[in-house]
């Protein structure tokens, strides 16, 4: 039997956290949702967002880490001695012929001077009825000429447009 390093024993792990910590019967809250945290127990301070499929966790009391970094919070075993763990876990028949969960892939980031543009195009300049209202009346701006739903809100013609520079 060969020894593998801790190194060799978490790439082989990646991909396969949310199985691996299910069967060392450790509880996280499923999909990436927030839920009780398994060491601190706190109600809603934790979660395994698992970036890059390396089981990556966060808790607000108990700080954050990899799927390595749990399994010795949890048992209090040292690095190596939770790498063991996880490495017998893995020579399990059923974990070996799981496929790897691919990383999430991010989403492509929009260009917001285009955004930014297509805004000020439809724009006109007036008075906002709000600082008219809060009693800044004589101060043109930019406001919106339609409906804006931006980031799932919902603004409504004649919002004033703040451009920040």
């Amino acid at each position: 039997m060969t020894t593998q390093t801790v190194t060799q024993i978490s790439a082989a792990a990646r991909g396969k956290w949310p199985v691996i910590l299910q069967i060392l019967r450790i509880d996280v809250p499923e999909n990436g949702r927030h839920g009780p945290c398994p060491k601190c127990g706190g109600k809603d301070r934790f979660r395994l967002d698992d970036l890059d499929g390396r089981g990556t966790w966060i808790c607000s009391q108990c700080g954050n880490g990899d799927g390595l970094d749990l399994v010795k919070l949890m048992t209090g075993y040292g690095v190596r001695k939770a790498a063991q763990e996880v490495a017998q876990v893995l020579n399990m028949p059923d974990v070996q012929k799981l496929p790897v969960k691919p990383a999430r892939q991010k989403a492509p980031k929009r260009d917001m001077s285009l955004t930014v543009a297509a805004l000020m195009k439809e724009s006109h300049t007036g008075e906002s009825p709000y600082l008219t209202g809060k009693g800044f009346a004589g101060y043109p701006a930019p406001l919106t000429g339609s409906v804006q739903h931006i980031s799932g809100k919902d603004f409504p013609a004649g919002s004033l447009l703040l451009p920040l520079t």
